[in-house]
């Protein structure tokens, strides 16, 4: 389930840069790569602590009587 959604994010960003290319608007992204790579790092900081949270509740399942 949770690389359905990386792989989802990750297709919406692509249709979404593809439609303002068409529309020939600006891409609501940042211009520096600095700031995409901050854009970048928030996005898996947040997949990461999913997947963290994730596996920590099966853990504490396996545990319970």
């Amino acid at each position: 389930m949770c690389c359905k959604k990386v792989i989802l994010g990750l297709l919406l960003a692509f249709v979404v840069g593809f439609v303002c290319q068409l529309a020939r608007i600006p891409v609501p992204a940042p211009p520096v790569l600095g700031a995409a790579l901050l854009v970048f790092l928030t996005s898996c900081g947040y997949w990461l602590t999913g997947l963290y949270l994730q596996r920590r509740e099966q853990a504490e399942k396996r545990e319970a009587p």
